[in-house]
């Protein structure tokens, strides 16, 4: 059984981001490690307190836990976040976008929303479509669908508490998608409502919601809430369907028509990606090299997606239909680059035949360009612990330390404490490592593969760990891919260099 999350879900920040991160920090480490920080409500304030918040961006302080956080309802704050589809804010925090379904590599499933209900959909707004679209992403191919984790919304749900004004909209969002938790904020004071039978939909299975919401910090009620979770995906369903002896009916209707739209939008084709996709059903023009495809799911901010404004374009070596190679930021060598898919997938384990056969191709061409260019044998390496999208690492080393990779690897394992497994001849990756599962897998130079499933606090440097050491590149001081980082200029030169030596091999010319 998969192991249980730590998890703790703050309300509005307002911009007391000291006292904040230091209560965080005393939490975690009396009652820690925690896996994930969740803010709902306004992370930022008025402006005030930007001095502390420069603290953390630069570095000066550290963030105690991987923080997520979702939009503004305030158009005032709209500068602090610079994209609405999802990115990093600072070192260890990061904006989750708009709305959307953020699928960690633990399985933990965290659907969301930013801003309160309006007319129009902007950066601190949401309208009907915003909310169909979440729930399209979280039941596309759920042929038995359990509900999601945890709805992260600052706005309260219409019906939750009376005399309090809520949104209809996240009301009808609720019942759609079946959150175990709901926590929302903008409230300034702590409740916690007895948890709900959410409505029997026959195909579904009827589990119940536990309603919070968070008051802001420094107030005196409770704006820090802490639970453990096994993942939806992994718990039992006897569990989920569970009864407790204060449980309630659901507060919501139970309608598949959402309030105030037009008999229509039920059933219409939802693009939720492309907002200018045509109306009338029309047929969308001929998908480009690099684009989305339509079916594929919004798994929250990814800056790895090749549509995604986050990619650092400079540094792509080679585009293919459903891979790309890009290099590596902070790498470890001028020639140290990623295999990664255009549109999102988690892992190498999960991947359709179509991209796995892409990524064999991007294998086979960069063994020969290394091989006859640079007299190097190469490394493949994946970690699917907190990681969005799938990157495969590509790293050169010396042909003569070639024979030194294995036991390299396995000796960094044994002084970790970590159980690193030889796989069989031509063993498939998906069969040991089903969706969901965390891992760690490398592929010699000899075609040897080693696998470990990723536990708890798995060391996120491992792979370079193992590779800088004496015997293969013998560069300790690159551990860390920060302190490898160069200029921007830099990075286009090695570049340009990579791309200019690696087209006699590369295929999708």
């Amino acid at each position: 059984m998969a192991e249980k999350l730590k998890i703790l879900v703050c309300g509005d920040v307002n911009g007391k981001f000291n006292k904040f991160f230091s209560r965080v920090e005393s939490i975690n480490k009396k009652n820690g490690p925690f896996d994930y920080l969740l803010c709902v409500g306004n992370f930022f304030g008025d402006g005030s307190n930007s001095a502390e918040w420069n603290l953390y961006r630069n570095g000066t302080f550290e963030v105690p836990v991987p923080t997520y956080v979702i939009g503004p309802s305030d158009s005032k704050m709209l500068n602090n976040f610079p994209d609405s589809n999802g990115c990093e804010l600072c070192p260890n925090v990061n904006y989750l976008g708009k709305r959307g379904l953020f699928s960690t590599s633990e399985g933990l499933k965290i659907a969301y929303v930013s801003g309160k209900e309006g007319g129009r959909s902007d950066g601190c707004t949401f309208t009907a479509e915003d909310v169909t679209a979440v729930r399209d992403t979280c039941l596309r191919n759920q042929s038995n669908f359990k509900g999601v984790d945890i709805l992260l919304s600052s706005q309260w749900p219409q019906g939750a508490k009376d005399g309090i004004e809520g949104s209809a909209l996240l009301s009808w969002l609720a019942v759609q998608i079946k959150p175990r938790y709901h926590f929302c904020g903008l409230r300034s004071f702590f409740f916690e409502r007895a948890p709900y039978r959410n409505h029997d939909t026959g195909d579904q299975i009827d589990l119940s919601t536990r309603l919070i919401s968070m008051s802001s910090v420094g107030q005196k009620d409770k704006w820090l809430y802490a639970l453990s979770l096994t993942p939806v995906i992994f718990t039992p369903l006897r569990e989920l369907s569970q009864r407790t002896t204060d449980e309630t009916p659901c507060p919501y209707p139970n309608s598949t028509s959402l309030p105030g739209a037009a008999t229509k939008r039920e059933g219409s084709n939802q693009f939720f990606y492309d907002m200018d996709a045509p109306a009338d059903g029309g047929a969308r023009k001929k998908q480009k090299r690099g684009e989305r495809s339509e079916g594929q799911a919004n798994q929250g901010p990814c800056w790895f997606c090749l549509s995604s404004p986050q990619v650092e374009k400079h540094m792509v070596i080679s585009v293919g239909t459903e891979v790309y190679l890009a290099l590596a930021k902070g790498g470890l060598t001028p020639h140290h680059v990623l295999i990664t898919p255009v549109t999102h997938h988690q892992a190498a384990s999960q991947l359709p035949p179509e991209v796995l056969d892409e990524v064999k191709k991007f294998k086979s061409a960069l063994k020969k360009f290394f091989k006859k260019k640079h007299n190097k044998a190469v490394l493949f390496f994946e970690r699917n612990y907190r990681t969005m999208h799938m990157q495969i690492q590509v790293i050169p080393i010396p042909s003569s330390a070639a024979s030194e990779a294995k036991l390299a690897f396995k000796e960094c394992a044994e002084e970790k404490g970590l159980q690193l497994s030889e796989l069989p001849d031509h063993a498939d990756l998906s069969q040991v490592a089903p969706a969901g599962t965390p891992y760690f897998h490398v592929e010699l130079p000899n075609g040897e593969q080693l696998y470990m499933t990723a536990k708890k606090n798995f060391p996120l440097q491992f792979g370079r760990e193992a590779v800088v050491g004496p015997s293969l590149l013998d560069m300790p001081e690159k551990v860390d891919w920060k302190d490898c980082q160069v200029s921007k200029d830099e990075e286009t030169a090695n570049a340009v260099n990579f791309r200019e030596e690696f087209q006699p091999y590369d295929f999708t010319v």
